[in-house]
């Protein structure tokens, strides 16, 4: 089963030049003298048939010249594509505390959420010069074949981007994720956020399937639009083989200026939020990582990368064929038979 489509349809405007080789030329017209053409003169009632054929030769080469410039390709459904890689839903917390700043090594700071979004620029494409060059080995090449994906939460979860191979569109729209600082916005919907990453990874075929959850906190959304509890949810991962690995980018275990300055209220939610994660990473066979600072986070996504390598033959709908050059040859074709064509308005040059 297959299907076309234009890479550029913009061109199709170009189509009312097909009049062209019908237009009248006046009589009075310049013309330039050619050595021979008064044996011509007097052609026949045969040729200006042959003049009209002519036309519409040249009609069919403006036509065949605009679908080239359209760029015709012919999609091929379930076309055996050969990944080395595997589905890969990134699910960000995106709620207020992840704008909580964190100290680095050179005595600079960031926040939760953009130490997060380098990781994953480095985890996804290796080296990139816009970032620390120190964070990932030095003969790391990043995860150019894995499907990836993105849901954000905070109160509510957002699907960012859909499975995709486009690295470049998928960092495109993490770069522009921003925490939720509005009260009444910033919870941490943990549920939801799990229920849309498992719905997308269940569309694909057969393959091995992760969840990468990085959070600073614990469910917290009292009625769920999922209706469901992240162990719930985390069972029904398991079930269809999809692996959680929990990224807990909060206070680490035994921080301490948390462990000094926090109440116990703050500290019994630490607590519970650590234990949450790691449950439903046990419940899926995954991992529960610590990611709590610059050199957790890099050591938590590489410990990942080293787990999970895994080649695997999918069939996805890609391009099979561009079929402009045999558009663009048709119309050179059709433009020679055109203007050879007997008493052809464009052959006359006397």
């Amino acid at each position: 089963m297959s299907s076309w489509f234009l890479r550029d349809p913009g061109f199709l405007v170009l189509l009312p030049i097909l009049a062209i080789p019908w237009l009248v030329f006046t009589k009075n017209r310049m013309v330039v003298p050619f050595p021979g053409c008064y044996y011509l003169q007097n052609t026949p009632a045969k040729a200006s048939r042959m003049g009209g054929l002519g036309n519409i030769f040249l009609s069919a080469c403006l036509f065949f010249l605009v679908l080239a410039l359209a760029q015709p390709a012919k999609i091929s459904k379930h076309s055996p594509v050969k990944i080395e890689g595997l589905a890969v839903e990134f699910v960000l917390d995106i709620s207020g505390s992840m704008a909580e700043n964190l100290s680095l090594d050179q005595a600079t700071s960031i926040s939760r959420l953009n130490l997060a979004k380098e990781n994953i620029h480095h985890f996804l494409q290796g080296k990139n010069p816009k970032f620390d060059s120190k964070s990932f080995d030095r003969n790391y090449e990043g995860r150019a074949g894995d499907f990836i994906g993105l849901v954000a939460f905070a109160s509510r979860a957002q699907m960012l981007v859909p499975l995709t191979l486009d690295h470049s569109a998928f960092l495109s729209v993490l770069n522009r994720v921003e925490p939720k600082i509005i009260p009444g916005s910033s919870e941490t919907n943990i549920s939801d956020a799990l229920a849309l990453a498992i719905d997308k990874l269940m569309a694909l075929p057969e393959q091995r399937k992760l969840i990468l959850l990085l959070t600073d906190g614990e469910h917290n959304v009292a009625a769920p639009f999922s209706g469901l509890n992240p162990i719930d949810l985390a069972t029904l991962a398991a079930k269809l083989n999809i692996a959680i690995y929990t990224l807990n980018v909060g206070y680490p275990a035994g921080d301490k200026i948390f462990e000094s300055t926090a109440s116990s209220e703050e500290k019994e939610k630490r607590r519970l939020a650590h234990e949450g994660l790691k449950s439903l990473a046990q419940i899926t066979n995954g991992l529960a990582l610590d990611a709590s600072d610059e050199k957790s986070m890099t050591e938590a996504f590489q410990k990942i990368d080293r787990l999970e390598q895994q080649p695997r033959m999918a069939l996805y709908s890609k391009p099979s064929q561009d079929f402009y050059p045999l558009f663009l040859f048709a119309s050179l074709i059709c433009c020679g038979v055109g203007i050879f064509s007997a008493d052809s308005r464009w052959q006359r040059i006397a």
